[in-house]
């Protein structure tokens, strides 16, 4: 039988197993589209905020009126004592509370120091995050207001007082994401790894059902055409998966999907090594779906792509690149798809998983032959 022919039967083999075909072809597709869901808005919006106005002065009315009308904001709770800031903070009621201390505006007029208090519940950091980013803009934009007109009111002309106050400024370009959206920055790489799960999942409940037919003569032979027709329909799903992402959740994509196939197709011969070790040594397809199920979280965590490499410990970037492929992939694939790198800045990512998989796949081999042989010989 010819090696084409091999993977088309394969290809139907794998059409007709219930269990694959759903996972392979569906798992991407469905994933993206309930992650996508979650992060469709772009920004964190009507946050809950407590304001504590001691002061009620004008300048005071001018920072609760600004934080009112902002839409990242809900100004859900006017106080009248700390212990009420408190409170609604430790219950949840709201996730900032903002302070403004008594004689506040008659500090800053006779320019004595004066603070407005900002506090954020810190145990939620995307909220967090959030609402810090955006009050401090506020605050900033008014005290740099305030300061203008102190300036003005000792006599220099408005066309000075400006330079006088802000004697500098600086110019930004955010490129690629200038929105800076949790959905842009997230869900290139959650496909990435959804390829990484199902593929992990296909080829290892491939080996659970045919342990011993793969484990007898010409193991490679019979193993290529599987994981062949499985990548098609994994690649396929991908290739759904983005497109979804990209007019659906309008996330930019503006790298080449052939540059973006090949990278996904060497990884997954990388991810086949573990794939066999792992439903070799389980021999059992429930058992293996609980592990590889449970490997998803940790393996993403330690791919550099929510965290960076170089931020990482590098003895553990040296054993974990020795052991799973996802730190060679994840996010350089975000990158050529949302930045568009070229091939030759991730041709090193595509050799070492080349080189993963040339160490890796005899060791998985050598373990399904004797796991499956020693069942053979016991039987």
């Amino acid at each position: 039988m010819s090696f084409l022919k091999m993977i088309f039967k394969e290809l139907k083999n794998t059409i007709f197993d219930r269990d694959v075909i759903l996972l392979i072809s569906l798992g991407s597709i469905f994933l993206t589209l309930l992650f996508g869901g979650v992060y469709i808005n772009s920004y964190i919006e009507d946050i809950p905020v407590a304001i504590l106005d001691e002061d009620n002065s004008s300048l005071s009315r001018m920072i609760v009126q600004q934080f009112g009308d902002d839409d990242r904001f809900d100004l859900t709770y006017h106080i009248n004592t700390r212990e009420e800031l408190k409170d609604l903070i430790d219950s949840r009621r709201v996730h900032m509370g903002v302070y403004i201390p008594p004689n506040f505006s008659k500090d800053v007029m006779t320019l004595e120091s004066s603070d407005v208090l900002i506090l954020v519940d810190g145990t939620n950091m995307v909220v967090g995050n959030n609402a810090y980013a955006q009050a401090v803009s506020i605050i900033q934009t008014i005290a740099a207001g305030t300061q203008i007109k102190l300036i003005e009111a000792k006599g220099i002309v408005p066309s000075l007082s400006y330079n006088v106050a802000m004697p500098f400024q600086f110019t930004d370009r955010m490129l690629y994401d200038p929105k800076m959206t949790y959905m842009n920055y997230l869900i290139v790489g959650f496909i990435g790894i959804f390829l990484q799960q199902v593929m992990f999942s296909g080829v290892g409940i491939s080996v659970v059902k045919g342990g011993e037919y793969f484990a007898g003569k010409n193991t490679i032979k019979k193993l290529v055409p599987k994981v062949i027709a499985l990548a098609i329909l994994a690649l396929s799903s991908m290739c759904i998966a983005i497109h979804i992402a990209q007019r659906v959740f309008n996330v930019p994509i503006r790298g080449s999907i052939g540059i973006g196939l090949l990278f996904a197709f060497v990884f997954i011969l990388a991810i086949t090594c573990p794939a066999i070790i792992l439903a070799s040594i389980v021999k059992d397809k429930l058992k293996f779906a609980q592990i590889s199920y449970m490997l998803s979280l940790p393996t993403f965590a330690a791919s550099g792509y929510l965290w960076t490499i170089d931020q990482l410990p590098a003895p553990m970037v040296a054993v974990y690149k020795c052991l799973w492929p996802l730190i060679y992939f994840v996010r350089p694939f975000d990158e050529v798809m949302v930045k568009g790198l070229r091939f030759e800045m991730i041709k090193g990512n595509i050799y070492g998983l080349l080189l993963y998989t040339l160490i890796w796949m005899p060791i998985a081999i050598f373990i399904l032959k004797k796991r499956y042989k020693s069942t053979e010989c016991t039987n």
